[in-house]
C-alpha cells in the first residue's frame, strides 16, 4: 500500500484535507496538529498516509510526519481506541510531548486530551510505556532489528536501552559489511555484552 501522497492542497478544514494528485482529489482525515503544520490551500505538500479498511468503511488517514503515524498505529492497537479517537488524541498534543508524558507516566496530562479519561489514560500508559524512543519513533514498528530487540527484552533487558543499543551497534562499520544472518548474530552478541555491563 502507498506510504504517502504528494500533491496540491485544495482544501483545509478542521480535521480534513483535500489533496489533488494527478487529477485525483484525495479526502484525508488528519489531526488538528497536522492541519496547523501543513501549508495553506494552493500549495504543494507531502502527507504520510494510512488506508484503514473495514467491512463497511474505507478511510484515508494522514499525518504530518512519521512520528505521528507511529503513535497512531500504537494507539489503535489498544483495546477500545479506534482510528477516529486516536486522531482526536493526537490533535491535543505533539508527538514528542506525548512520548514524554508516557515516559513520566503523566496520567493527569494524558487524561486532559480529547476523548481520554483517567481510566483510558492509565490503559494507554500501561500499553505504550517503554515502546517509544524519545524522538517519538517506535523501534518495535520501524526497526529492521525488531526481532533482536524482542529477544533482548525477553531476556529481561529494558526495552528502551535494548532499542538504543541495537540501533547504535547496527551502525558500526564492522557490522555493516556482514551478510544478514551474520549481522543478526553479531548485533545480538554485542548487545548482550553491552547491556550486561550497564
Amino acid at each position: 500500500m502507498f506510504n504517502s501522497i504528494n500533491g496540491i492542497i485544495t482544501y483545509k478544514g478542521t480535521s480534513i484535507v483535500f489533496l489533488e494528485n494527478n487529477g485525483i482529489e484525495w479526502e484525508i482525515h488528519v489531526s488538528s496538529k497536522s492541519i496547523s503544520l501543513l501549508p495553506s490551500s494552493g500549495n504543494s505538500a507531502r502527507i504520510i498516509t494510512h488506508l484503514h479498511v473495514r467491512e463497511d468503511n474505507i478511510t484515508l488517514y494522514g499525518f504530518y510526519d512519521e512520528k505521528e503515524r507511529t503513535l497512531f498505529f500504537e494507539l489503535i492497537k489498544i483495546n477500545g481506541i479506534g482510528p477516529k479517537q486516536a486522531l482526536k488524541i493526537l490533535s491535543g498534543i505533539s508527538a514528542d510531548d506525548f512520548v514524554s508524558a508516557l515516559d513520566n507516566e503523566n496520567i493527569s496530562l494524558l487524561s486532559t486530551l480529547p476523548g481520554i479519561g483517567q481510566k483510558t489514560a492509565q490503559k494507554i500508559v500501561l500499553a505504550m510505556r517503554g515502546k517509544l524512543l524519545k524522538d517519538g519513533a517506535a523501534v518495535e514498528a520501524l526497526s529492521p532489528h525488531s526481532d533482536i530487540i524482542k529477544a533482548l527484552t525477553d531476556m529481561g533487558f529494558d526495552y528502551k536501552k535494548a532499542s538504543i543499543t541495537v540501533e547504535n551497534i547496527a551502525k558500526e562499520a564492522d557490522i555493516k559489511n556482514l551478510d544478514f544472518a551474520e549481522k543478526e548474530k553479531a548485533i545480538l552478541k554485542k548487545a548482550i555484552i553491552a547491556l550486561s555491563s550497564m
